[in-house]
């Protein structure tokens, strides 16, 4: 018993050496371990000594580790001037927007403009929580002063491009992508918000050109490369398409999704080549067991090599991983239904192919569109 508290007592004092606790939840967070971080913080908050700045620390700690109600605990605390007003206002209408309390944000926010303490970083959190709560004019308003007021500002443009995205105004957001360009000429994230912009309206040329050039400003990044075969696999160009995608993984970049894509154009090149395929979908799944296009292709490529319960496993993996099974996995739950009549399993297959309500065949290329539409719509919502 004696041990057990010394064993403590230890371990007390040595959370509430600040610095070396500081240094310990910053190497914590590089390895995203969060839950150690927490508990390394509530420690390091039991200490008697500690200076308001170091309390406001622990709380900013807390938001980088996901847990922002903990955070906005700690902030609320100690004085709303630590470090300074400004920064202590910001702390807590970020933590209210990482829990969801977009009304709450907005009024803290709101505050602080009163008193004339505003900032790029607090008109960014003001627009964008207005447009969450559907206050798309106020969001509208706030982000064209803040650009206005911040012609660097790289997310003043970003989130206006959102906003009229999620308005569906895409000649508008378009429009602002091509200031973000002008304006941010070494930014990739601005290539690539308006390459997305070009492929949803069709203009597969400018924006694999624009993704090319993401490419080249972000030569680490994997969604630039996968988007110029995407924009090739579309011209029906599935060599020059994989091309880009083998030239991206000889370059160092790992992504699932890149081996999914390049297995997608490997099957468009020789549909009767799975051996190649498999491969790629091997290591996209490897990349990324939640992978469902990487799963529900491969269940496809080895349903069609006669392999049913292999295909079996992958299949039904795939449909209980996908967030919206009703909407986007029609074609897995066909080649379920198949996977099931190849095995015999005639009943189970009778009631999977009810659940799509009328006559439907294979599909592949839905699972691709899905896909890009997910990373693009990702791609438009930094």
């Amino acid at each position: 018993m004696l041990a057990a508290f010394a064993s403590s007592e230890a371990q007390q004092q040595t959370a509430c050496v600040a610095d070396k606790t500081f240094a310990r939840v910053a190497s914590l967070l590089e390895k995203q371990d969060y839950r150690a971080v927490k508990s390394a913080l509530r420690g390091l908050a039991a200490c008697p000594h500690l200076s308001p700045i170091q309390r406001f620390n622990i709380g900013w700690l807390y938001g980088k580790a996901h847990d922002p109600a903990d955070g906005l605990k700690v902030f609320e605390s100690v004085a709303a001037n630590v470090p300074d007003p400004l920064t202590h206002g910001y702390a807590i209408a970020l933590a209210d927007f990482e829990l969801g309390q977009y009304q709450e944000t907005t009024k803290t926010l709101a505050a602080l403009r009163a008193q004339g303490m505003f900032d790029a970083k607090c008109a960014d959190l003001l627009g964008v929580s207005y447009s969450k709560l559907g206050k798309y004019q106020d969001a509208y308003e706030t982000m064209v002063e803040n650009i206005r007021q911040n012609p660097s500002d790289a997310y003043g443009y970003f989130n206006l491009i959102t906003l009229f995205v999620d308005t569906s105004e895409m000649d508008k957001a378009a429009q602002v992508a091509d200031r973000a360009v002008a304006a941010l000429p070494q930014s990739a994230d601005a290539r690539s918000m308006r390459g997305s912009i070009e492929l949803f309206q069709g203009q597969i040329d400018t924006a694999y050109r624009d993704f090319a050039a993401a490419a080249q400003l972000s030569p680490h990044a994997p969604d630039p490369p996968f988007f110029m075969a995407l924009a090739d696999y579309r011209q029906a160009k599935f060599e020059e398409a994989a091309k880009v995608l083998r030239a991206a993984m000889a370059a160092g970049i790992v992504d699932s999704d890149l081996h999914y894509m390049l297995a997608e154009c490997l099957l468009r090149i020789d549909p009767a080549n799975s051996k190649d395929a498999l491969e790629e979908l091997n290591e996209a799944v490897r990349l990324d067991p939640n992978s469902v296009p990487a799963r529900s292709l491969r269940g496809s490529v080895l349903l069609n090599a006669g392999r049913p319960q292999d295909a079996l496993v992958d299949l039904k993996r795939a449909r209980e991983l996908d967030p919206n099974p009703q909407r986007d996995t029609r074609n897995t739950t066909y080649l379920l239904g198949r996977a099931y009549e190849a095995l015999g399993r005639r009943d189970e297959a009778k009631a999977i192919f009810a659940q799509l309500g009328h006559e439907y065949s294979t599909n592949n290329s839905e699972t691709l569109n899905q896909l890009s539409e997910q990373k693009m719509r990702a791609t438009l919502h930094p």
